[in-house]
């Protein structure tokens, strides 16, 4: 085969990879902005956004700086950090990330010893209450000692941020409720699945642990 032809092919080849990766990056993009527009949708539903604190100014823009003074007027206290806010809601650390304004995601997070947990449950429980809350939504990574609660919400003013920020909280709390139930429910079914298959053999009781 002749080296040009060899070269056409190859290029061929790679175009066709690119175009395919594009293709599945403007996908993604898609379903991304589909889920981020559902879920807006779905919080205002519950709790549509106030209009009695905005500025006779007009709207301001959503900023790291007005995002600590909604944290604060919360009653919490913020510390502010170039692309986002800390904050702790009695004793339990929140972050808010603020890099893709005005796109911001609000994370709840705890570090995890594999030893006190059934990882594969635990990996299910979280799986399934994403699924099923719109949302909020929990990872866990990869080497198995972090958990995340996070929701993604767009505010593109201080007002819509400032008063919708509870809701979020709360429904970051209700996100880590059910995934606690759906977790102790599973081992409590394997608990007594093995107690059936073996019923003369004693079974160790384990605490159950709860994200507190």
């Amino acid at each position: 085969m002749e080296i040009t032809a060899v070269i056409s092919i190859v290029a061929a080849v790679v175009l066709g990879v690119l175009l395919w990766d594009r293709r599945r990056e403007i996908r993604k993009l898609s379903e991304d902005l589909k889920w981020q527009q559902s879920a807006n949708m779905e919080l205002l539903k519950h709790e549509p956004v106030k209009t009695e604190e905005r500025s006779e100014e007009g709207p301001q823009p959503l900023t790291v700086e007005k995002i600590a003074d909604a944290v604060r007027m919360e009653g919490f206290f913020p510390e502010m950090e170039e692309t986002g806010v800390r904050f702790k809601v009695q004793g339990e650390s929140f972050y808010i990330d603020a890099e893709r304004l005005p796109l911001v995601f609000i994370l709840k997070g705890y570090s995890l010893d594999p030893k006190d947990w059934e990882m594969d449950t635990l990996k299910v429980a979280a799986h399934r209450m994403s699924d099923a809350l719109i949302m909020v939504k929990a990872t866990i990574s990869d080497d198995e000692k972090s958990l995340n609660f996070f929701i993604a919400a767009q505010d593109r003013n201080y007002d819509s941020f400032r008063a919708n920020l509870a809701s979020y909280l709360r429904i970051i709390e209700d996100g880590q409720g059910k995934m606690n139930e759906e977790y102790h429910r599973m081992v409590d079914e394997k608990r007594e699945a093995a107690l059936a298959a073996r019923p003369v053999i004693p079974s160790a009781q384990t605490e159950n642990k709860i994200l507190s």
